[in-house]
């Protein structure tokens, strides 16, 4: 195990774990809604992590935004590790660090497991855009194209970029097959079952499934196995408490992700 790639890994977790935070603050709307650019409790502006806030007022004779009419203060950059608003210091939004914290182990245990370099940084990339998708899909019950798109490609470069360097065409061969089939398996159960899982699910499906495929079928199979047996003892545990009826919609992304990024750790074949 490469000690200071998993230590430098594991930091730039942190910072790209803070810019998710504002990422995730935009996606958790309501389908259909526009990308929230404002603090529900006071108003004022939220801009997305990494971003600088523009100026209140760019032309002469041009009205500030209401939410500097009302607070007399510039747009305050994004939502801080604490997951209050800079403003009113309302908290909202995933828990405290959580974001951070997640991400940071999550890139450093792939730092630990997955090569080489190109794999890795499409496994980092992979699980950047999942870790905003499964907060997202948690809170709101979607997962935005804005995300999933990106997912995919990012995913599909540099695993094609991987193979050009090594050699391995039949793994990228073996990878987009595998996320294809994926993809097509979650959009049959969009068919048969719509209340189980949506077209966001099929989306982000056809993610894991090429990442997961990467070392080989059994991967890609022990993933999906995984996800959907994280899903249903959730499900059951709602069922057992009360908090939940049967035939309920619930979040699927979550442990979709959960389940493919357990199955890349802890496959042998990861680090080929």
């Amino acid at each position: 195990m490469n000690g200071p790639l998993v230590a430098g890994l594991a930091v730039a977790g942190l910072v790209i774990g803070w810019f998710l935070r504002g990422v995730i603050l935009w996606y958790a709307v309501p389908a259909g809604a526009a990308p929230a650019r404002a603090c529900p409790h006071c108003g004022d502006q939220i801009l997305a992590a990494g971003r600088l806030p523009r100026p209140a007022v760019s032309r002469p004779g041009r009205l500030p935004p209401p939410a500097v009419a009302r607070s007399g203060r510039l747009p305050q950059p994004a939502v801080s590790p604490s997951g209050r608003c800079p403003a009113c210091r309302a908290r909202f939004g995933p828990p405290p660090l959580a974001v951070e914290l997640v991400t940071a182990v999550l890139f450093g245990a792939l730092a630990a497991r997955v090569h080489p370099a190109l794999v890795l940084a499409a496994a980092c990339w992979l699980a950047g855009c999942a870790v905003a998708l499964a907060w997202i899909d948690a809170a709101v019950q979607r997962l935005p194209d804005a995300l999933t798109a990106p997912a995919y490609a990012g995913t599909v470069i540099f695993l094609l970029l991987a193979a050009a360097a090594g050699g391995h065409w039949h793994d990228l061969l073996r990878a987009v097959l595998g996320g294809l089939a994926l993809a097509v398996a979650y959009l049959a159960l969009v068919v048969i079952s719509r209340s189980a899982v949506g077209l966001g699910d099929a989306k982000l499906a056809a993610s894991l499934g090429t990442l997961t495929a990467w070392p080989g079928w059994p991967t890609l199979i022990a993933g999906a196995f995984a996800g959907f047996l994280l899903g249903a003892i959730y499900g059951a545990g709602l069922l057992v408490s009360r908090r939940a009826h049967r035939g309920q919609h619930i979040p699927f992304g979550p442990f979709m992700i959960a389940g493919a990024f357990a199955a890349l750790l802890a496959s042998s074949a990861a680090g080929s």
